[in-house]
Order: C-alpha cells, then structure tokens, then sequence
C-alpha cells in the first residue's frame, strides 16, 4: 500500500479502537465508580446531618430530616435506640406482584423487584439526651438506566465518530502524505540529474529539515559530477594530448634509424657509395648521437607529463637561478663566437618550482645559443618582474611562430638535418611554463627573436 491509504487506514483504526475502549471502559467501570461515589457521598452526608440534629430537641427531629432530604432526593429513616420508629420516607423499594386466584388461594406465580441503593448511617445523641439512629439511602437505578441508554446509543454515536474519524484521518493522512510525495517526484526528477529540480521546502519539522537535505545532496552531486567532467575531459585531452605525441615521436624516430640501418646494410654488402666505410661510420655515428639527443628529449618530456610534483613551489632567487643556469651556456656561446651578457640589475625573488623553472630556462638559452648567428649578441636582463632573452638572428616567420610550440616542429629543416633542432625545446619550455602557471611570450624585435617570462605575483597565486 501507498503511504496514504496506509496513514488513512492506521489513522482511522486508531481512532475508531481508542472511541470502543472509551465505551467500553465506561460501561464496564461507571456503575462501580458510581456506586463508590454516591456511598461516599451519603456517607458524609449522614454524618454532617447527625452533627446538625445534635443541637435540637426531639420533637424538632423529623421536620429538620425531612427537609434535608427533600433538598438532596434522599429516602431516610430515623429511630430512638428502643427501636421505635421516629419518622422514615423513601426507604429502599420492595415489592411482589401475586398473579392468580387469590380467593382460592393459589398462586400460579410470583414476581419481585428490589430497587439498589446506596445507604448512609449515622447515630447522634440530641439535646434532651436521647439516642436515635439514622438511616438516609439514595437509589442507583439512574446509572443502570444511563448505563442501558448507553448501549441503545452505542450504534450511532460509533457511526457519527468513524464519519469524524474518517474526516479527521484523511486530512491528517493527506498532511503527512503530501510533503512525501512531494518529495518522491522530486527525487525521480533528479534521477535525470536536472539542474533546476528541488524539493520543496516550506515547513520548519523534519520533513522541511529533509527536503533541505536532499537538495543540498543534490546540488553537491551536480557539482561533483560537473568537476568530474572537467577532470574527465582534462584528462582526455591529455591521454589524446600523449597519444598524438607518442604517434609523431614514433614517426620521427622513423626517419634516422631508417636512414643508419641503410648505411649499414651497404657497408656490409659492399654497395655502391658505401665502400667507404671509415666516412659512413663517422656518418652513423653522428646520426646515433642525434637520435640519442631526440630519445633524450622524448624520454625527458614524458616524464615531465607524468610529474605530479610541479606543485611544489618555495621561494627562489630568480637572479642567481638564472645565473646558475647560463653558467654553461657562456662557453658554448663564446665558442661560436657570440657574446653573451647577463646582466641582474633589476633581481627579483618569486615563489615557483624552481627545477621546473630551471628546465625551462636551459631550453630558452640552448636554443638562444643555437640559433644566434657567429658574431652576434645574447642579451639577459630582467625588468619589471620579467625574465628577457634576446638573441640577434634571422626573426621567424609569422607561420614559423604559429607552429612553434608543436613537438618535432623545426622552422630551420637543413639546420636539423645537419645535426640542428629536435624541434621539442619551445615544446618543453611551454609545457614546463604551463604547469608552473608562469605566462610567456616568444616574438620577433628588429634584430631577432625575444623570450620573455612573467613572474608578477598574480601570475601564479
């Protein structure tokens, strides 16, 4: 059954039940305790009365009682201690009614009735010291003929109290039921994870604590599925983002094991150009190293896709780390004959992660080195909270900047083919740039190319 016809059903047995016990406790104990009471009632009343009649004299007895029972409907009786009667009106009613022939003296049959009552008693001694006894009795037959009425109405005050019951309980049925209801249609409604669907709440007892539960529940539930589906798609785009990676390094690994394994098939048979082993050897081995440097950085980049650890931020000297960083590269730089200059006059600290910032920084200044012409200049300085390299070379091309953050993208292929570019240093520089949430830019100025790091505050907190 539905919480209705149940509440309804429940409500109005109870109150049907509980109105039968009322009858029948009432018909089972009234008589008894209105016999106790009325017993108690004339046992006090006699009393009271015999402390009233001490103070006359004899002769004044009779009027004295019959007036007090008149104004009390008792019947009474009053003797001295001889047993001579004084007066008496009302005593207990007895009788038989003798049907049959009288004359004869046959009596075809016999029937008595003896009214019940209730008998108080009380002795007092008058003023002319006389003793006399008294008796007042009141009858019991009202409560035997309220009892009997009872029963001949029992039927109808039951049929007048189930329609009452009936009324009282469906309301009563309805009142608990709705707000359940209400909330059941709610809750099938959020089964279809609906934005807009909510219990109702306009009542302060439980069901309104409730309704207010479920929709905070709810409205909890909606948004952990909506970070889940962020997450979901962030995760997604980062498989996706792996996959297309793993897919263009296969196809870059392709090329230089294809081109070293056909060197070495015509150096063992012999063929052609091939004879010449001690030059395609030296060949091989240069294009060994390039495919190191290339699963290097492959490997390199992989992990740091995999590095949870970014997050871990302190605060770092920015000047000394970038110190630390060009270090190496000053050499490479005057090798080539290319001039170098860091200059920390605008130092700053910043709170980042800094062997992740330190990474990004190597692959800023190998490329700076690696494509600064012989003879040119390197410039390092920070300002305004930003990191500036500027190195003087040929400036790329609008459609060179638009694919320079791609993987295995070289603006520069003869530079590659000869030993130049893995085309995964901006690539890795960016990624590195975006976990540490550090914004940059890579544009061309009038005499090359310029890289700039921003490490305001608002940046990354």
């Amino acid at each position: 059954m539905k919480l209705f016809p149940k509440t309804f059903l429940h409500c109005i047995s109870l109150m049907v039940g509980v109105i039968l016990m009322a009858f029948l406790l009432i018909y089972s104990f009234l008589p008894t305790f209105y016999h106790l009471y009325k017993q108690g009632e004339i046992n006090s009343d006699a009393a009271q009365l015999a402390g009233k009649l001490e103070m006359l004299a004899s002769e004044d007895i009779p009027a004295a009682i019959a007036a007090y029972a008149a104004s009390k409907g008792y019947g009474y009786s009053a003797e001295y201690e001889t047993g001579e009667m004084i007066c008496a009106a009302g005593i207990g009613i007895s009788f038989e009614m003798i049907e049959g022939d009288l004359e004869s003296g046959n009596k075809e049959g016999e029937l008595s009735f003896q009214v019940d009552f209730a008998k108080g008693e009380a002795s007092f001694q008058t003023v002319d010291s006389k003793m006399i006894y008294l008796t007042l009795n009141v009858s019991l037959q009202p409560i035997g003929d309220a009892v009997s009425v009872l029963l001949l109405i029992l039927p109808v005050v039951l049929m007048t109290c189930t329609l009452l019951s009936a009324v009282v309980a469906y309301f009563y049925a309805k009142s608990i039921a709705k707000p359940i209801q209400d909330i059941t249609d709610a809750t099938v409604k959020m089964q279809s994870l609906l934005p807009e669907t909510s219990c109702p709440v306009n009542r302060k007892d439980e069901i309104g604590v409730l309704s207010q539960n479920i929709n905070g529940m709810y409205q909890k539930l909606l948004s952990t599925i909506s970070d889940l589906g962020r997450q979901l798609q962030a995760v997604s785009g980062s498989e996706q983002e792996k996959l297309d990676f793993l897919l263009l390094a296969s196809h870059e690994l392709k090329t230089p094991v294809t081109a070293v394994r056909g060197m070495v098939d015509g150096m063992l048979y012999n063929i052609g150009v091939y004879k010449d082993r001690d030059t395609y050897l030296a060949e091989c081995q240069k294009r060994l190293n390039d495919l190191t440097e290339l699963i290097c950085r492959i490997l390199e980049t992989s992990k740091l896709d995999m590095n949870t650890a970014a997050n871990n931020k302190e605060q770092t000297d920015i000047g000394n780390l970038l110190e630390e960083t060009a270090s190496p590269y000053f050499i490479i730089a005057k090798s080539r004959n290319i001039e170098m200059t860091l200059s920390q006059e605008n130092n700053f600290s910043a709170t980042v992660s800094a062997e992740l910032v330190k990474k990004a920084l190597s692959n800023v200044l190998s490329n700076a080195v690696k494509y600064t012409d012989t003879g040119k200049a390197i410039r390092i300085y920070m300002k305004n909270r930003t990191m500036v390299v500027e190195n003087e070379c040929q400036p790329l091309s609008e459609e060179a900047l638009a694919h320079i953050g791609e993987p295995f993208y070289r603006p520069d292929k003869g530079l590659n083919e000869n030993g130049g570019s893995t085309g995964l240093g901006l690539y890795l520089t960016e990624r590195i740039l975006g976990i540490c949430r550090l914004p940059f830019s890579f544009t061309p100025y009038e005499n090359g190319m310029c890289f700039i790091i921003d490490f305001k505050e608002e940046s990354y907190f």
